[in-house]
């Protein structure tokens, strides 16, 4: 005869997991869905198509609920450059099931990923005006640097390549501004207010990027970029020179980091 006290002790860490898995899900959820009717400071539903119906289980929501455990939706949360993308590298690898081409899990969370950065820009924007543009999009990076190691995920088999490619555009994203992630939204979202908040950007700062040499951040027409790659940046000769021991290892790469990416890659 079962022990009722062990029946009574999954039933409570069942229903503790729900809990969790609820206050999980409440972190993504809502953003990803909002509408006009129930958040007003999100005003616009410019072409886009009717939002995705979410399962209740599944691949894609178990990869948005351990990555909203993983703090990827709070904005507080600090990502050290140095192991951000060892995490990210990490999710896929955990799920294997959105490295697959053609999946509809990882089209879903891609899409998901998408809707929820467009809304909290479009929120964020409307509520901090003038101050939006001139933070350091952190979380909003790495949610980003995600979705396009999806998206690579679904062109390409061979893991080198992915992570390749990936590191390159971590790099880009992590080092640039408000400017480079209302880009890369907006080039995979038809919303008229991110192509908005896009000019916006435009006029109001300046491409960026961080030299190798000193880890700080210039305007981009400071900064000169190596031929090798077309992607790391230093200002002086000298300092790529100081700096080839590292960076050799990525310019021995060039047939994995061209531009050459497939239709619907981009930044």
């Amino acid at each position: 005869m079962p022990s009722r006290k062990k029946a009574r002790g999954r039933r409570n860490r069942a229903r503790k997991e729900a809990i969790r898995t609820a206050e999980l899900r409440s972190q993504w959820e809502p953003m990803a869905l909002c509408s006009r009717s129930n958040h007003v400071a999100v005003p616009c539903e410019h072409a886009l198509t009717v939002p995705p119906k979410i399962p209740q289980e599944g691949t894609a929501v178990s990869f948005m609920n351990h990555i909203a455990g993983e703090g990827f939706f709070n904005r507080a949360t600090s990502f050290p450059n140095e192991q951000m993308m060892s995490t990210c590298f990490s999710l896929s690898r955990r799920f294997p099931g959105v490295r697959e081409k053609d999946n509809e899990q990882r089209a879903l969370a891609i899409d998901l990923l998408l809707r929820f950065l467009r809304n909290v820009f479009v929120r964020d924007a409307a509520m901090e005006g003038e101050l939006w543009f001139h933070q350091r999009p952190q979380n909003e990076a790495v949610l980003c640097i995600v979705i396009y190691l999806l998206e690579l995920h679904g062109t390409f088999s061979a893991l080198a390549v992915v992570e390749r490619r990936s590191t390159v555009m971590g790099a880009k994203l992590m080092c640039g501004n408000r400017r480079d992630v209302a880009k890369f939204v907006a080039k995979r979202l038809p919303c008229t207010c991110l192509k908005e908040l896009h000019r916006a950007a435009r006029k109001k700062l300046a491409k960026s990027g961080k030299r190798l040499c000193c880890q700080k951040r210039f305007p981009k027409s400071e900064l000169f970029v190596c031929t090798g790659c077309n992607y790391s940046v230093y200002c002086l000769k000298d300092c790529q020179r100081a700096d080839w021991s590292n960076h050799k290892k990525f310019c021995n790469n060039l047939e994995l980091m061209s531009r050459d990416l497939p239709k619907g890659l981009h930044l």
